[in-house]
C-alpha cells in the first residue's frame, strides 16, 4: 500500500506487522485527474482512505495516479488488476464533462462495451428531482452519468449526481468512486467500508504516540531496530520536528493491530514502556504521550 516507509496516500502512520498480515485485505487505489499531477488539487481521498482504512485495522497498500487520459487510466487498470488486490478503489472522472473518462478507460481495460444502465439513470433523475429541479432535460453529458461498463452495478451517491459504481472481477471488486471529497467519502463509507469490513473481520488496534524532546532521531535509531527486531508485529515510526533553541523535538509513533484485543494493546503498552525507558537512557525525555484503542 510493505516496508516501513509510508506509503503514497500519505497517511500519519502505517502498520509493518507479521502476525496479523494474514487476515489483512489489499486495498489499492487509482486515483485520476490532470489536477493531482499539477499540483491544482492535494489527493486528500488517498490521505483520508488511508487513515480510514488503518483505523479498521488494514491500510491502503498502493496509489496510482494518472492523467485525464483513456490509454493512461486503461493501463494503469490493468497493471493493478495483475496484481490482484481484494479491492481496487478508482477516484475521479465519473462526471459530465469530456476529460471525465474513467468509466470507458475502465471499460477498454476489460474490454466490454459501455452501456446505457437504467437504475444508474433513475439514481441521477432522483437527484435532481429532490433538489427541486423539476423535469431536468437528460443532455448528452448528463446521460454520460449513467453509461457504465457491461456488467458495472451503480452505488446510490446521495453527495452528488454521478452514481458510484461497483465491478466484481474474480478476486478483485472494483468501486469507482466520483472525485469530489464530500461525494467519495460518503460512497466509500456507504459501499466500499462494509465490504472491506467483512472481509477482514475484527481487528483491533493501539496506537501510541510521543513526543520527545532531548534526543536526536539519529540517535534513537538503533533502539527503534532493537524493538522491531523483538516485536516484529509492531510499528514504530520516528518524526522529526526539529530543533528549537537546541533541544531536538520528536514524534514518535506506536501501533500494533490483531484480532485478539487483549494481545494487541499489551504488546503496544509494552513497546512504548521499553521505548520511553531508552530514551531516558539517551538522555532525551517524552513530553507528551497520547493513545488511542479500539
Amino acid at each position: 500500500m510493505m516496508p516501513a516507509s509510508p506509503p503514497r496516500g500519505g497517511q500519519t502512520f502505517v502498520l509493518r506487522p507479521a502476525a496479523w498480515l494474514r487476515a489483512v485485505v489489499r486495498v489499492e487505489m487509482l486515483a485520476v485527474g490532470k489536477e493531482l499531477l499539477i499540483g491544482r488539487t492535494l489527493n486528500t481521498n488517498a490521505h483520508w482512505a488511508g487513515k480510514r482504512l488503518a483505523r479498521m485495522g488494514s491500510m491502503l497498500r498502493e496509489v496510482t495516479t494518472v492523467d485525464d487520459d483513456l490509454v493512461e487510466i486503461a493501463s494503469a487498470f490493468r497493471t493493478i488488476v495483475r496484481r490482484a488486490p481484494d479491492f481496487l478503489v478508482v477516484v475521479g472522472g465519473l462526471g459530465p464533462t469530456p476529460d471525465d473518462m474513467t468509466l470507458k478507460g475502465v471499460a477498454d481495460a476489460l474490454g466490454v462495451e459501455l452501456k446505457r444502465n437504467e437504475a444508474a439513470l433513475e439514481m441521477i433523475k432522483e437527484h435532481y428531482a429532490k433538489r427541486g429541479l423539476g423535469k431536468v432535460e437528460l443532455t448528452p453529458s448528463r446521460l454520460k452519468m449513467a453509461t457504465l461498463p457491461a456488467g458495472a452495478e451503480p452505488l446510490r451517491n446521495d453527495w452528488g449526481t454521478a452514481p458510484a459504481v461497483r465491478i466484481p472481477m474474480g478476486k478483485t471488486v472494483v468501486f469507482c468512486l466520483p472525485g469530489v471529497p464530500l461525494e467519495m467519502r460518503g460512497t466509500f463509507r456507504r459501499s466500499v467500508e462494509p465490504e472491506i469490513r467483512r472481509k477482514l473481520g475484527k481487528m483491533h488496534r493501539k496506537y501510541i504516540t510521543f513526543k520527545l524532546e532531548g534526543v536526536l532521531e539519529s540517535v534513537l535509531a538503533p533502539a527503534i531496530g532493537e524493538e522491531l527486531r523483538k516485536h516484529p508485529g509492531a510499528y514504530i515510526k520516528s518524526h522529526p520536528r526539529g530543533i528549537r533553541e537546541g533541544v531536538s523535538r520528536i514524534e514518535l509513533d506506536i501501533a500494533v493491530v490483531g484480532e485478539d484485543k487483549r494481545g494487541a494493546f499489551a504488546e503496544a503498552d509494552a513497546v512504548a514502556k521499553e521505548m520511553e525507558k531508552s530514551v531516558e537512557s539517551l538522555g532525551g525525555r517524552v513530553k507528551a504521550r497520547r493513545a488511542q484503542g479500539d
